[in-house]
């Protein structure tokens, strides 16, 4: 009978480990919609290891959860009926709460028994230790939200995530004395304000109050920060003619996404350097450089919502013009034209031709280009 236990116990911490890491529909039924896109995140320290993080789609949400110990107390007054599948003091929970589009309310809970017996030995008194945090996981609808600061989808709904990180989920209570309406308040009038990079990481906190963290300034997640243009740099080989020519790349690009982050356009434009070599007539070898000026375009379906992430392109081209001529190696009014790239990671291989004088002494060629 033991023996048995003891597997029954073991089956059911695989089973619910299994269910906590993987993405069934069941899952996906209390999470935030995929198709629904996290624009900012903030991480709140409420001490003694206790943690809040909020999600919304637009910053102006905020003002829809400024209530926010309402939102927590309606929580716990839906939970009433079910304190008993909560009694456990020793196994960890995760109790999810959704409610949807037409104002239902789905509820899940989950426990993780512990792997083995933990106790506290504190003044000769033995007594049972938890070790891992409770869970709370409440996501809703942004009821008549207000008009949204960011460029987000039109159709889609807007959607609030609390994920609270307790010791015990009876924590929750001591929350709703204000506190937590006062974070959300701080962030509502600080958020345009500093946000400088805590030490020894890469994440900000608010300067009023260092509690208050966020990846990116702002509370900007990576899919948040939508249309946006950057710095860009490539190190290249191709061939001209007979020629190994190396070149680098040095511009800017534009990244312009739908509402819905779910295609991108990136038109870029770049200087680009060649490089070609030579000996003079008196057999020393020179570096003959001519400039080219890069016009660049692609455009594709986005990866994760993420217009950083990479992607797959669904067009893509380039067009150079040569703007500085050295040596007699490539005629003025020259130009290269690239179509279609294969990429591998930072590496993309692009076929091209360089041409002058619309299409005359058309030369083949490949490039190799390296970003960072």
């Amino acid at each position: 009978m033991k023996k048995t236990f003891i597997v029954l116990m073991l089956s059911i911490s695989i089973q619910a480990e299994l269910c906590a890491q993987s993405k069934s529909k069941e899952d996906k039924a209390f999470e935030v919609p995929e198709n629904i896109v996290i624009n900012r995140r903030f991480y709140i320290d409420l001490e003694k290891g206790n943690k809040l993080t909020i999600e919304l789609t637009d910053i102006t949400d905020l003002q829809r959860i400024a209530n926010i110990d309402s939102l927590v107390r309606v929580f716990a007054n839906d939970l009433t009926p079910l304190k008993d599948s909560l009694s456990d003091p020793i196994a960890s929970k995760r109790i999810d709460y959704v409610i949807d589009v037409q104002g239902r309310k789905k509820i899940r809970i989950l426990r993780y028994p512990s792997r083995g017996d933990n106790y506290l030995l504190n003044n000769g008194e033995l007594s049972s230790l938890k070790i891992n945090q409770d869970t709370i996981n409440i996501i809703g609808v942004i009821t008549n939200p207000p008009k949204a600061q960011q460029k987000i989808s039109l159709t889609n709904p807007r959607y609030y995530h609390l994920l609270f990180y307790l010791n015990n989920f009876d924590e929750l209570a001591g929350y709703m004395n204000g506190v937590l309406a006062g974070k959300i308040s701080t962030i509502q009038k600080q958020v345009n304000g500093r946000w400088p990079i805590l030490k020894g990481g890469g994440s900000h906190y608010l300067k009023p109050d260092k509690g208050i963290v966020a990846d990116k300034p702002k509370g900007f997640t990576p899919s948040g920060t939508g249309d946006f243009l950057a710095a860009q740099q490539w190190i290249n080989i191709q061939n001209y003619k007979s020629y190994f020519v190396p070149s680098f790349s040095l511009g800017l690009q534009l990244t312009i996404t739908n509402r819905e982050r779910t295609f991108k356009w990136q038109p870029g434009l770049y200087w680009e350097p060649h490089f070609l070599f030579d000996k003079d007539p008196q057999g020393k070898l020179r570096t003959y450089r001519n400039d080219f000026l890069m016009l660049t375009y692609g455009q594709g379906g986005t990866t994760d919502h993420d217009p950083r992430k990479d992607f797959s392109f669904s067009a893509v081209f380039s067009l150079g013009y040569l703007i500085h001529q050295s040596g007699e190696f490539i005629k003025e009014e020259t130009f290269r034209f690239g179509a279609g790239k294969v990429k591998f990671s930072k590496t993309t291989i692009e076929p091209s031709i360089y041409f002058d004088h619309f299409f005359k002494g058309v030369t083949p060629g490949i490039r190799i280009s390296q970003s960072f």
